[in-house]
């Protein structure tokens, strides 16, 4: 593992979010409330999301997700903030039922 930025700097928080195939077209339309509710908390700096492009198959391309996030935080500190953050533990407890699979990646950006 290359750790040259020691920690510091911008955070890319990366969400994939594979939603249940029983859930309906409304339902999965719906399920972008998930990401409004946390945009009133205050430490995030930019916050994208949108459905799962359909792109040309391709050997590097992994669109199997439903739904991608995005968040940028100023630091690890406020991106640690924010796991604990009761807006954002409520809407994982709210809209978890939603989904089967999530895999986060985390980055330090420039």
């Amino acid at each position: 593992m290359i750790t040259t930025n020691l920690n510091k700097g911008k955070i890319q928080h990366f969400v994939l979010f594979w939603l249940k195939p029983q859930l309906t077209q409304v339902e999965i339309q719906n399920f972008a409330n998930f990401f409004e509710s946390l945009r009133p908390i205050k430490l995030i700096k930019s916050l994208h999301y949108g459905l799962a492009a359909n792109t040309p198959v391709r050997a590097v391309t992994d669109n199997s997700f439903t739904y991608s996030l995005t968040i940028t935080f100023d630091n690890i500190e406020d991106h640690n903030v924010y796991q604990e953050d009761k807006i954002h533990l409520d809407a994982v407890e709210k809209f978890s039922n939603y989904w089967y699979r999530v895999v986060v990646h985390d980055t330090f950006i420039s």
